[in-house]
């Protein structure tokens, strides 16, 4: 028996009705009136990068559009979120790392999309420079779940990681502007109320001071990740081998960016904004394959409360 959740999961007018709904919301949250262009730009591109991964590697077992409208949806809850170019731009070369990352699945040759993934990720630890504690985790995941960590893969990773340097070098080089680098590498140690808290009603005050709507899509999120992954262990045995390496590369890196959200708050909406990527195929994975009343009623209340967050994040 199909419910509504399966319905609306499998409907090929979901995308389309989904991203009319985004764009509307990004018109209400300032693309026109704040000029918000380049955000516009990168979320439109991350979120068709996202129909790719779902299309390529066939996150889902029966045809669904749902990771990328989950995606879609989520962003558009947090729309405290858009007036930040830099953390559109990171997420954007995120989920472009994915992309070929995913493509050297049990291949210690594949050199070519290694240094692609990678660099992906140095473009955005040009923007944010934290993206760099990212790549020893990438290295493990690449020997631990997609198999593909050999000595040339690792020489490679490290070639497409220094590309964007070496560009941005030269440049500050003719420039003259020696202070620039410097500064950029050196917000590697700001590890922010960790390091400064002497107190945990202190740390606590530092992470309440975010804001509501910050905790509330946090809490939210959080919420459907763990949903998700319970309902993933309990059914992963029917996913192939492959995709079930995938979402453990997806589940590895949510949990993670939570860790760090509650460590590194002072950086919080771009570790925020890449969980985005890691929850939406775990929820739509929820969404697409389960078909009981409990959780059809648990998805129109999803539904209720990601329409909620978005009405009070455009008001807030």
């Amino acid at each position: 028996m199909k419910r509504l959740q399966n319905k609306i999961a499998e409907s090929r007018w979901s995308l389309p009705t989904t991203a009319t709904m985004a764009l509307l919301v990004w018109l209400l949250g300032g693309a026109i009136g704040q000029q918000l262009w380049q955000p516009f730009v990168c979320f439109v591109v991350s979120s068709y990068l996202m129909v790719e991964l779902n299309t390529t590697f066939v996150l889902l077992r029966t045809y669904s559009r749902m990771v990328s409208c989950a995606f879609i949806v989520l962003s558009c809850c947090s729309s405290f979120l858009f007036p930040n170019t830099a953390s559109n731009v990171v997420v954007l070369c995120y989920v472009a790392s994915l992309m070929p990352l995913f493509n050297s699945y049990q291949d210690k040759e594949s050199v070519g999309w290694t240094f692609y993934a990678f660099l992906a990720l140095g473009i955005a630890s040009l923007f944010w420079v934290q993206m760099l504690y990212l790549v020893p985790l990438t290295w493990l995941l690449m020997a631990v779940c997609l198999r593909s960590l050999s000595f040339r893969t690792l020489m490679s990773s490290l070639l497409g990681l220094l590309t964007p340097y070496w560009f941005a070098l030269v440049y500050f080089a003719f420039a003259l502007d020696y202070t620039t680098p410097l500064e950029h590498f050196r917000r590697l140690a700001d590890f922010g109320p960790i390091a400064v808290c002497t107190t945990t009603d202190e740390y606590v005050h530092w992470f309440l001071s975010l804001g509501i709507e910050r905790l509330l899509c946090l809490a939210f999120v959080v919420v459907l990740f763990i949903t998700g992954f319970v309902h993933y262990l309990r059914t992963k045995f029917l996913d192939k081998l492959n995709t079930r390496m995938y979402y453990d590369v997806f589940f590895t890196f949510g949990f993670i960016f939570i860790l760090d959200i509650l460590l590194q708050p002072q950086h919080f909406d771009m570790l925020y904004h890449m969980l985005l990527v890691c929850v939406s195929p775990v929820i739509a994975h929820y969404i697409t394959h389960t078909k009981t009343f409990i959780t059809n009623i648990s998805f129109i209340v999803m539904s209720v409360t990601a329409l909620a967050l978005i009405i009070i994040n455009i008001i807030l």
